[in-house]
């Protein structure tokens, strides 16, 4: 009987053990807390750019990016866990080509050219945040990834190549940042963010967020803001960006 006893003693003790596992996993794993979006900007570019020795202004508005894009994404992941902790990465990719038929070269031929461009920013950041009476404050510190590939092609009257340049040039910039955000009530928030930073041929970069979030459901919700991006890149020589990029975005976020 003695023995019934331990036994029974035992696979109680072993029961409870693997239950209190179990439930500080679950209880772990709520603690993280995730949201996805995807969005789309109305988005302009203003500025200057250089390749090689040749300079061109930079005036890129949504109606030329339409008319010319072949393909585009957008798109944020975040996560936080126990609410002090996180991560946001951000991702933008935009490809757009181009045609003309009234290039002129040095003996006043007429040729025809093709350009490609592609694009991608991502941010990586990490966030510690803080609750004060204002709000929750996010102090954020990550880096920007700028990718840039641009081929272009010139094409004599007899349809051979003429001339081709391609250009890739990528780099990073280092961050620091805050972000604001506000539950006015059960339905809307507000939320403002900035960062500025630097690189090793980036001489200064910054970036503006500011929006309000409208809840859809408890799963989800619909983003409304306007962004707008800073770059000074100068790579001597080779390329050169000084270009703001800004406009209205709407999203739409899941949580997880």
């Amino acid at each position: 009987m003695a023995k019934w006893r331990y036994l029974i003693a035992s696979m109680l003790v072993v029961s409870s053990t693997v239950n209190a596992q179990e439930a500080s996993s679950e209880t772990s794993a709520k603690k993280w807390q995730h949201s996805i979006e995807i969005y789309a900007q109305a988005l302009n570019i203003r500025g200057n750019s250089t390749i090689g020795r040749i300079s061109t202004d930079v005036d890129v508005d949504p109606a030329f990016i339409m008319d010319h894009i072949d393909m585009g994404a957008m798109l944020r992941l975040e996560g936080i866990y126990d609410n002090q902790w996180g991560y946001y990465l951000d991702y933008s990719y935009m490809k757009l080509s181009g045609k003309t038929d009234s290039v002129l070269d040095i003996n006043k031929n007429i040729l025809k050219g093709n350009v490609d461009i592609r694009q991608g920013v991502l941010e990586a950041k990490g966030f510690k945040r803080y609750q004060y009476d204002i709000g929750m404050i996010d102090y954020m510190v990550g880096i920007r990834w700028w990718d840039n590939d641009i081929d272009t092609r010139l094409y004599g009257s007899n349809g051979n190549v003429d001339l081709r340049k391609s250009l890739n040039e990528d780099w990073i910039d280092y961050l620091v940042g805050v972000r604001w955000t506000k539950e006015l009530n059960k339905n809307w928030t507000v939320h403002t963010s900035l960062d500025m930073g630097l690189g090793s041929d980036t001489d200064f970069t910054s970036s503006l967020l500011t929006g309000a979030r409208y809840q859809i459901n408890s799963w989800s919700d619909l983003n409304v803001a306007y962004k707008s991006t800073w770059v000074d890149y100068e790579n001597k020589g080779t390329f050169e960006y000084d270009t703001a990029s800004q406009g209205f975005l709407i999203g739409w976020a899941a949580h997880f």
